[in-house]
C-alpha cells in the first residue's frame, strides 16, 4: 500500500510547472559535474519525487553557445520519439537550450557491473530494447560507452545519453538510410563488446567472431573518429583547473 502511495503521489508531479531554478535547489547528487563540452547531471529530488537534470549552462562557454544547444535539440528530439519505449527514461520537460529533465531510472551503470553477475537474458532484453528503438527510427550510437547502459536491481536494460543519437532518413535518400543501418548494426555491436566484457564466457562462437571483427563500417570508422573527437574537444574544450 505504501508503494501504491508513493507512486500516486509522483504521478501528481507535473514538472513542467517547477521552475528551473527551483529544480536546481533540490540537487541530492552529482552524477558528472560540467567541465570542457560535458554538462552537469544532476540527480534532483522533489516531495519523493525522483528526476534527472542534464545542463549545459556550466560548460566551456564557446561549446555552450555554439554547441550545445544542437547537442540539446539532438536528444530531445530522439527521447520524443522514443517516449513509451520501456528501456529509455521519459522526458519530463525541456527548460531552455542548454537544460532539460529525464525520468530517473534505479539502476547502475554497466561500466560499474562486476563480472559474471549478469545472465545471457540481460542482453537478450538490451537488443530488444534496441529493437523498438530502431523500429521508431533512431539509433543510440554510443553504446559502447557502457556508462550510457543502466541494470536495474532485476537486471533490466535502460539506455540513456542519446546526445550522440541519429534519425532515420526518408525513404528517398538511400545514402542516408544506408548510413542508418550502418549505426544500427554498431548499435547491437555494442551489446557484443558489453558482453564480452562482463559475461564472455557467454558469448557464441559467432559472437565472439562478431565482437573482434565488426562488419559495420561506420563501427570501424567511428572508432579512429571517436578518437580523434575526443581529441579535439579535449583541447578546444579542456576541463577546467580545480
Amino acid at each position: 500500500m505504501l508503494l501504491i502511495a508513493c507512486l500516486k503521489v509522483r504521478e501528481m508531479i507535473d514538472w513542467q510547472t517547477i521552475d528551473l531554478e527551483v529544480v536546481r535547489q533540490h540537487v541530492t547528487a552529482t552524477h558528472r559535474k560540467a567541465h570542457g563540452s560535458r554538462p552537469d547531471v544532476l540527480q534532483i529530488s522533489i516531495d519523493n519525487n525522483q528526476a534527472v537534470l542534464k545542463d549545459y549552462s556550466h560548460s566551456d562557454t564557446w561549446f555552450r553557445r555554439l554547441l550545445a544547444p544542437l547537442l540539446v535539440m539532438r536528444e530531445v528530439r530522439s527521447l520524443k520519439q522514443l517516449d513509451g519505449v520501456i528501456g529509455v527514461p521519459h522526458l519530463y520537460h525541456v527548460y531552455n537550450r542548454y537544460a532539460f529533465l529525464v525520468e530517473s531510472v534505479n539502476g547502475v551503470a554497466a561500466s560499474q557491473i562486476p563480472k559474471n553477475t549478469l545472465d545471457n537474458d540481460f542482453f537478450e532484453r538490451m537488443k530488444k530494447v534496441l529493437d523498438e528503438i530502431h523500429e521508431k527510427g533512431v539509433t543510440h550510437c554510443d553504446l559502447r560507452s557502457a556508462g550510457n547502459t543502466l541494470v536495474t536491481p532485476d537486471q533490466q536494460p535502460w539506455l540513456v545519453d542519446f546526445v550522440a543519437s541519429i534519425h532515420q532518413s526518408r525513404r528517398w535518400n538511400l545514402i542516408g538510410r544506408w548510413i542508418f543501418d550502418q549505426f544500427v548494426d554498431a548499435d547491437y555491436g555494442a551489446v557484443l563488446k558489453l558482453k564480452k566484457r562482463l559475461a564472455p564466457e557467454l558469448l557464441t562462437s559467432d559472437e565472439l567472431d562478431k565482437s573482434e571483427h565488426p562488419h559495420s563500417v561506420v563501427e570501424r570508422v567511428g572508432r579512429k573518429m571517436g578518437r580523434s573527437v575526443r581529441f579535439i574537444t579535449r583541447n578546444l574544450f579542456p576541463s577546467k583547473t580545480k
